[in-house]
């Protein structure tokens, strides 16, 4: 019998997300085993609030159905939806793992972020007589960060180094941009360079080397500049990245291996990351480009996202003109029909099964809802390339049975929800395209909104009918 691979995830870090889910499906390969990944695009409201309605996904999974389940916790972050998941778990008496995140009761499995980062910072002080450094990472509370800037403390203290706290940086977000702001402020205020910049990831290290670059600062001979996650951009940029790659793939591999062969008792393992060395840290040897193969996937990335903002568009103008959910309908299932390069050649769109009286006949503004019932309509089917009729579907069966088919798949599952109200869910076979944060936050975003918007247009015009 087929088993079922259940994943919980959050999808913003996609670099690790799609390395950790293709560990997992090499550990499935050949064994009938579909995975089920439950994926959610959380966001900032233009009033401030964080919205973590994304996380309704989670309510679809009936933890009785699944031979095991992997929390992909340190992404989620939210204390609240993980106990929640926790005690639905234990309670269905299935096999689980946490990544990079301890949860009571179950096994966890972590990226080993200190030592790895520990080598590269010794590395820069034995290799290199480094003795100057500076730090540089986010305000997130994140296990990873913490591990890494510990090991960046611990490497120094054991080299008899002393940590200039004046030259520990912390910045909003570990993210490019704001690393790249905050960089030009300190050189408003005439901060002095150190030897080595040492960065909590990789968009941040790209961000220290273009700062130098615009100043006329050569890296490495004038700067060194580590990073951590062994990104694509880190792969392309001249000279090329020294950092440490956390093996996303094994853990994923070891993940579900371990989840589909449980030993008993729950367990904490950690897998050691890697340091890889390139010319950032002034290693000439190990500077080969690598190349080409990269820069052209950059330029295909590129291109994907030209066409994805104009199927966006063309989503966009399908809700606005319709007046009518028949119209509408048809519309969306026509532009889907021709075109789904992002969404893949087997998909389907679910909405509430009442969402069209819903839709037009509720108040105003939406109560929260984040339920999706006990049934769900198939407003757009796409198998192998084919429309299929729209159908009616219990939500427990989560899927169309043509999408079940043999040897090991994976299905990933997106929220399509607006505010705290949710109206449904897509769900692909085989194609990870919308773990891209750009594609799927996008596109789960705006097909939420337009929906909210169509819903308000078409209630306005029954309530004038009405009067």
């Amino acid at each position: 019998m087929k088993k079922k691979l259940a994943v919980l995830s959050c999808g913003w870090s996609y670099d690790f997300l799609t390395d950790f889910i293709s560990g997992i499906k090499r550990a499935v390969d050949g064994k009938d085993t579909d995975v089920y990944v439950f994926n959610c695009y959380n966001y900032v409201e233009f009033n401030g609030y964080i919205n973590n309605s994304g996380f309704s996904i989670y309510n679809l999974v009936n933890y009785e159905d699944y031979d095991g389940v992997i929390i992909l916790s340190d992404l989620i972050q939210n204390a609240r939806v993980l106990e929640k998941e926790r005690q639905k778990i234990l309670a269905a008496g299935k096999p689980a793992i946490s990544i990079n995140l301890a949860m009571k009761d179950i096994s966890c499995l972590k990226v080993d972020n200190y030592s790895g980062f520990y080598e590269l910072v010794t590395h820069l002080i034995k290799e290199h007589g480094i003795k100057d450094f500076a730090w540089l990472g986010g305000k997130e509370t994140t296990l990873e960060i913490a591990e890494r800037y510990k090991a960046y403390r611990t490497a120094l203290t054991d080299n008899n180094i002393p940590i200039n706290m004046e030259n520990v940086h912390t910045i909003p977000v570990s993210s490019y941009n704001d690393a790249y702001a905050y960089l030009m402020e300190t050189k408003k205020s005439g901060a002095t360079k150190p030897q080595a910049v040492v960065c909590a990831n990789d968009y941040i290290a790209l961000a220290v080397m273009k700062i130098a670059e615009e100043r006329g600062v050569k890296v490495p001979e004038e700067l060194k500049v580590i990073g951590y996650g062994d990104t694509i951009w880190g792969k392309m940029v001249n000279p090329g990245m020294t950092t440490v790659r956390s093996n996303a793939e094994q853990i994923g591999f070891e993940a579900a291996n371990r989840v589909l062969n449980p030993a008993g008792e729950a367990q904490l393992l950690k897998l050691k990351s890697s340091p890889v060395y390139r010319a950032s840290c002034g290693c000439q040897a190990n500077s080969q480009p690598e190349g080409k193969s990269y820069s052209l996937q950059i330029i295909d990335d590129l291109n994907q996202k030209e066409k994805f903002n104009t199927q966006i568009e063309q989503l966009n103008e399908i809700f606005l003109e319709a007046n009518d959910t028949f119209t509408l309908l048809t519309n969306l299932e026509g532009l889907f029909q021709k075109s789904h390069l992002f969404e893949g050649s087997d998909f389907c769109i679910f909405l509430k099964a009442d969402w069209s009286s819903v839709l037009i006949n509720t108040e105003e503004k939406l109560p929260q809802n984040l339920s999706y019932g006990s049934q769900v309509q198939a407003i757009a089917s796409i198998q192998n390339d084919v429309k299929y009729p729209r159908e009616i579907l219990s939500v427990r069966d989560l899927l169309p049975s043509k999408m079940l088919t043999e040897g090991s798949n994976v299905f990933l599952f997106m929220p399509i929800y607006n505010h705290s109200y949710v109206h449904g869910y897509y769900v692909s076979k085989n194609s990870l395209a919308f773990l891209n944060s750009n594609f799927g936050y996008v596109w789960t975003k705006t097909f939420g909104n337009s929906i909210e918007r169509f819903r308000k247009r078409n209630m306005y015009k029954h309530k004038m009918t009405k009067n």
